[in-house]
Parts: structure tokens; sequence; C-alpha cells
């Protein structure tokens, strides 16, 4: 039986049906396959701000879709399916894996969104989409706390490469997420929005926000919470275009540690009088900066480093045992129901405060994905001062930065640009880690030619 995917729309506006081939591979194996070998496509910020507030132009990029999310969605498939030391076989990544390819396989059954109702019938299959399956960053963590389990102390020296593996995959995400809702949003657009991109985003606002959620979760699992003060300081006036969304989740991650800090190093009681965790505003020509300064009690600098990486948190308790305990429990924050991008949810009384190791390292990729950084710096025995950037998306993202302009939300999702490119996103462990390797890829290719010769 000769068996076809879902027709696609060439650029010379052909429809073309890739037919598949006689091999024993299964049916699904050869959808990813045809569709992960492709060349995703790079969407400009302008472009989507445009997008979200013209219908016609709305539509066409629906077509767009139609297809461009079929490649990514492909390769991540493809991109978790080749993880190495057995990480796809292990419970959780395997999970994800199906969950991915389930998304794939709808996508090849869903019409093109031609016309007015299909438009609003794509809208609403790419909703379902979105909101399906929201413990992603919670299945594909227990697969790695299983090898860091099974490994021991020898994790160590994998760790740099899974978390340069991992650190790709959630930057990919991050923009395959954000392709999906910003079209969904537009369907409907709020005032002052185009999708997700609020044109005059108030970053104060959204401070006050996350300093109210943080201390609530403080209070809840500490007793009390430290006084948040918040100053703000104008350089530049211009209207400030950026996803307000992304901003609450990494403020929100940020604040959370601050006071956290501040209680575990002062606290002696209930009520206590408890040093201000304070947050300064600057609004640069370039970027709005959030300087979040706390004094409790810092980082050494051996440790500083470790931050960054994946599954590593100071709590003294991890969630993750007794999540492991009932795997049909709600999400916590450590997944991507509490990140942007992802529609809210209701979650049990209280959240969590800290302990899943994720936080800290998917809030630099978020501030990163636009072309931003975060950045720490510990007094060690006072305190941390957390440095936010993020950069202004110019006026209706027209006028943008160099920052952005070079910034991972600019190209493709493949990621096979020049290593020093990537070195820009990277911890050092991942940066020696791969030095390592390039050094070994050379020293092969070397032998390689002195035997041929």
């Amino acid at each position: 039986v000769r068996r076809f995917f879902a027709p696609h729309i060439c650029r010379s506006g052909a429809i073309v049906r890739p037919l598949l081939s006689s091999s024993p591979r299964s049916a699904e194996e050869e959808c990813i396959a045809f569709w992960a070998k492709k060349q995703p496509t790079a969407v400009m910020l302008r472009d989507l701000c445009e997008i979200g507030l013209d219908r016609k132009r709305r539509r066409q990029h629906g077509i767009f879709l139609h297809e461009e999310l079929r490649i990514r969605i492909a390769q991540r498939v493809l991109e978790l399916q080749q993880l190495p030391y057995g990480l796809p076989q292990r419970d959780g990544i395997r999970t994800v894996i199906q969950w991915y390819t389930e998304h794939l396989l709808a996508l090849e059954d869903a019409p093109l969104p031609s016309g007015a109702a299909q438009d609003e019938a794509f809208t609403n299959f790419l909703t379902r989409v979105f909101e399906e399956h929201t413990e992603v960053i919670q299945e594909l963590a227990f697969g790695v706390q299983d090898l860091m389990a099974e490994m021991g102390p020898d994790y160590g020296a994998v760790q740099p490469e899974i978390d340069s593996i991992l650190r790709r995959f959630f930057m990919a995400r991050i923009g395959l997420r954000f392709l999906i809702q910003h079209h969904i949003e537009s369907f409907k657009n709020r005032d002052g929005y185009s999708g997700i991109l609020q044109l005059e985003c108030d970053a104060a606002a959204v401070v006050k926000k996350a300093a109210q959620d943080s201390t609530m979760l403080c209070r809840a699992h500490l007793g009390q919470a430290p006084p948040v003060v918040i100053t703000e300081h104008v350089v530049d006036s211009e209207p400030f275009t950026y996803l307000p969304m992304h901003m609450h989740y990494v403020l929100t991650e940020l604040l959370k540690n601050a006071v956290r800090a501040t209680v575990e190093r002062h606290a002696e009681g209930f009520d206590d009088a408890l040093p201000a965790v304070r947050v300064q505003i600057i609004y640069g020509h370039e970027d709005v900066i959030f300087k979040i300064s706390d004094e409790g009690g810092g980082i050494s600098r051996s440790r500083l480093q470790d931050v960054w990486k994946f599954m590593y948190s100071s709590c003294s308790k991890t969630p993750w045992a007794s999540l492991r305990q009932d795997r049909r429990s709600q999400p916590g924050e450590g997944d991507s129901a509490g990140n942007p991008l992802q529609r809210p949810r209701l979650k049990s009384a209280g959240g969590v405060l800290a302990g899943y190791g994720v936080g800290l390292t998917l809030s630099r990729l978020y501030a990163q994905y636009f072309g931003g950084d975060l950045k720490i710096l510990s007094l060690d025995g006072f305190g941390t001062d957390v440095y936010l950037h993020l950069s202004r998306l110019g006026k209706g993202c027209e006028s943008l930065p160099q920052g952005v302009l070079y910034s991972p939300s600019m190209r493709d999702s493949s990621f096979e640009g020049e290593i020093e490119e990537e070195l820009l996103l990277m911890s050092t462990d991942e940066v020696n880690f791969l030095r390592k390797e390039l050094d070994a890829l050379r020293s092969s290719s070397a032998m390689e030619t002195t035997v041929a010769s």
C-alpha cells in the first residue's frame, strides 16, 4: 500500500506530497525523517509584530506555520532521539518524544488554513497543541535525574554535554512555542498588543506582580517574607515593546531566590525585621535593566558557575522526589506550566518556592532569546546582585538594537552556526567540553590524513 503524508506547498506554489518509501521504517519514523531534514525558516520580529495586526497577513502566516511547525517539531523529536547515554529510552524523555511525535502527526492531518473558517479551526487546533502535555520540562528532568542517580559522582564528567544539549533544545522550544502562541493570541488581539507582544510594556507593573507572587510563596513556605522596594530610573522614555509573560516568569524566579535567601539568612522566628530586597529598573537606550539586590548571604565564588547547571539547586530539599512518587500530579514551578509561553492554569495552593534546579538556567535562556542576558554578582557572606538585561524590541519591533538582530529570536531553530556564535550563550563547562570535542575531531582528521598520505 502506498501511503502519503499531508501535502505542503513549495515556493513555486505547487502542492507536493512526500511519498513514504518502501523501507522497513514505520510511517512515524518516515514522517519525522522527512520533515526533520528540511531547513527551518527564520522569522523576523518586525514581521511578526505586523502580522499580528494585519488579518490578511496573519492568514498567510498561518499557511506558513502549517509547514514550519512540522519542521521544527520533527527536529525536536530527532534531537531527543539522538540523546546520548541511553536517555531516549529513559522514562520521561521517552514520554516527551511520544508527545512531540503526536503533535507532528496531528499537524499532518490538520487542514490548511486558507480561508476564514479554516483559519479559526487551525487556531483552535494550535490552542489544543499548546495546552496539551504541559509537563515537558518536568518529564525531561526525570530522565536526567535517572541518569544522575545511575552515574553518581561520575555524572559531573558528562554534565557539560547534557547541559549543552538541553540548552539548545529549550532555546529552540522557546522559539517554537513563541510562534504558536503569537498566532493564537493574534486571532483576537487585546488592546495594546500584537499577539503576545505588548507594544508599550509597563515594566514596573510586571515587577510589582512578580514581587507579590514571590512574597506570597515565601510566606506560605517560610512564614514571612522581606519587603521588596522598587525604584525606577528613566534614561530613555521611548515605549518598551516586550513579552510581559517572559518578563514575569524571569522576575518571579529571581525574586523567589532573593526573598528565600533573605529569610533563611536573617529570620529566627516569625515577623522578624528583615532587610529589604531592592529592585532598580533602568530604562536604557538599548536595554531595560533590572538590578535585584538582596542580603541573603551570597554565593561562594567556587559555586557561582554551578547555578547555571541544569538540576543544580541551593535548596536542601528538592521537590523532584515527591513528584516522582506521583507522576500524575499537577505540574509545579519547574515545568512549562509555570513558564512563559504557557497559558495560565490552576495550581495547587502555595506552589513551590525552590528546589527544581531549572529556574535560573531557563530564565537566562528566555532573556538571551531576544538578545538580553542574566548575570549574577555575589558578595560571599553578604548578598547577591542580579542583573537582568532585556532588549528593547524597538518601537513595534522596528529599529531593533544590534543585540536583538543577532539573537536566537532572529534565527531559525537548527543551531548549525559556527561554534563561536554558540559561545555567547554557553557556560564555561560547556565551552570547555565543545573545545575538547573539537580538538579530538581535528586530531582524528589529522591522523586520517597522515595515514592516507
